[in-house]
């Protein structure tokens, strides 16, 4: 389904990051309530059966060797600035580095190609100092030029424009020094930057390359492009210039396309591949008794949720859209398709393990198909009515679960018609507003301003749904402004409240985060939002 992307690091440096006085408490609270909530990360893991060899290896980690990762599908192009579907960031995200780097913390960040940072008294000017070492492939060295512009890029290429979307100017002041002057302060500016396709490219390699990085290489992160043949194999190799000593351990990451969940399964079984990045619900319990194999999972990001096109009738009267979310059984839907193994969200659409999450709201908390029906009866569809519900045909947990939302709203008289599309059609149809009902999910997001702004603002990128609301543009204006903690915390509650009861989405669940790999593997972590950024962390044992 819809995903965005990411997140990770080494051990936290930012006792390297010097803030400006004015802004030190409210940075204070922020990076304080971002160590709590990743304290609610119960991370959790289980093993096959008998290792091999690889696994009662206790020494330190071992530089070389190849790893091959197992994906669900290749990815359109390998421009971190272009690229929308995550089968591309994960391409990607290796290839380039950042001016802040997620952390294993869900919610944290820390510098990565950043020295120094300062913020002024107002929060309106970032003073960035590069390291020293940084290096792109190409050889060239990383200067403030290339930041200011890889930054420049992003906005021109509108994809992400709205992440600088507070930046007036930006200013190179000497080669490892750049300025980022801000119209107004902006609560999730670090975590922007340390989104992974917001990645600093060199500017020579995409002059050369006519602009097009699309098969190109133009990072400095710790793996270098090799090759892309698609539909089969992309190849990276080790950066020996890299700006972390000693990393990456791997000489070679090799990313394999297989579409199939059982195939790619049987290939971690067998020892073809790896790392399966994904691992699905019901291969759980086949993994986990297969030798030599790990699995991990940590509560994840990935959310999922049935869209109605507000613009659309009967999808433009509220009363139809919370007769729909009444309807649900959420916990039937987690049970039979996601085999138990993810969090019904019956309120607000930020989940537990987020500090955002907002604990008191549940006004779907049980299903009520006599209050759904008052409600269509209200809204004069008290004979029901008939709707196309458009999926994603590659994702069959998705197809499964629309079928199963199908049964579910005929028991109120709603008659749901499932239409399978093919991905690039289906997101397609998706941004043009083309569709009633689907059911589709995002992944990745970090601050609460990503899990909400684009989605549900009148004038958000992604805001399918066609959902305006005066009261909640206000309130996500203010959430992106607002640095303390506590206070965003009180404002991110009411917006999920507005969304919850004015329904344009109905949540279902959000999912667990599962990865396995063979027992040899070393370093991987596994992280809520799914990035594989720890792939610089990674060994092998043998």
């Amino acid at each position: 389904s819809l995903r965005m992307t990411f997140a990770k690091g080494l051990a936290p440096i930012m006792h390297n990051v010097v803030i400006a006085r004015a802004t030190r408490r409210a940075m204070r609270r922020f990076i304080t309530c971002c160590i709590a909530a990743s304290l609610l990360l119960g991370l959790f893991g289980c093993s096959g059966g008998d290792r091999d060899e690889g696994a009662s290896y206790d020494g330190p980690p071992k530089a070389g060797g190849a790893l091959i990762v197992a994906v669900q599908d290749d990815g359109q192009t390998l421009d971190p600035h272009r690229a929308t579907d995550a089968a591309s960031m994960r391409l990607i995200e290796n290839m380039y580095a950042t001016l802040m780097r997620y952390t294993p913390q869900y919610g944290q960040v820390e510098p990565d190609m950043t020295q120094e940072l300062k913020i002024s008294d107002d929060g309106l000017v970032y003073t960035i100092t590069l390291r020293p070492n940084l290096t792109f492939h190409s050889g060239r060295p990383v200067t403030a030029e290339d930041v200011k512009f890889s930054i420049e890029r992003i906005i021109e290429q509108q994809v992400r424009a709205d992440h600088f979307a507070m930046v007036e100017r930006i200013e190179a002041v000497d080669p490892a020094t750049v300025k980022l002057h801000l119209s107004r302060p902006s609560a999730p500016l670090l975590t922007h930057l340390a989104y992974p396709m917001n990645a600093i490219v060199d500017r020579q390699t995409v002059q050369e390359a006519g602009g097009d990085l699309s098969n190109a290489d133009a990072g400095c992160g710790p793996f270098a492009l090799v090759e892309w043949r698609k539909n089969r194999h992309l190849k990276l190799k080790k950066h020996a210039g890299y700006h972390v000593e000693g990393r990456p351990y791997l000489d070679e990451v090799i990313f394999r396309p297989i579409p199939d969940e059982t195939a790619r399964t049987t290939a971690l079984r067998n020892g073809e591949v790896h790392l399966v990045l994904d691992l699905a619900a019901k291969d759980v319990k086949i993994v986990q008794n297969a030798r030599g194999v790990v699995i991990q999972s940590v509560p994840g990001t990935f959310w999922e949720y049935i869209g109605l096109n507000t613009s659309k009738a009967p999808f433009d009267d509220v009363r139809v859209r919370q007769a729909i979310a009444h309807a649900i059984d959420r916990e039937a839907l987690n049970r039979i398709i996601k085999l138990s193994r993810a969090t019904p969200l019956d309120g607000g659409h930020i989940p537990p393990n987020h500090w955002a999450y907002a604990a008191d709201l549940h006004p779907y908390a049980k299903r009520d198909l006599d209050r759904a029906r008052q409600l269509l009866s209200e809204a004069g569809l008290g004979g029901g009515f008939s709707s196309v519900m458009k999926v994603g045909s590659s994702f069959k947990y998705q197809v499964d679960a629309a079928q199963m939302v199908k049964q579910q709203l005929a028991e109120v008289g709603i008659d749901v018609q499932i239409q399978a599309l093919e991905s690039g059609l289906f997101f397609d149809a998706l941004n043009r507003r083309d569709f009633e009902m689907t059911l589709v999910g995002w992944l990745g997001f970090v601050d609460p301003d990503e899990w909400t702004y684009n989605l549900f603002h009148s004038d958000g990128k992604y805001n399918q749904q066609a959902f305006s609301n005066a009261e909640l543009d206000a309130l996500l204006e203010q959430g992106r402004r607002t640095l303390d903690q506590e206070a965003r915390r009180q404002i991110y509650a009411d917006i999920q409240w507005i969304i919850a009861t004015e329904a344009p989405v109905v949540s279902l669940y959000v999912n667990d985060q599962t990865s396995a790999w063979r027992s040899e593997v070393r370093g991987y972590v596994v992280h809520p939002t799914a990035t594989t950024l720890w792939l610089r962390e990674t060994w092998l044992a043998k």
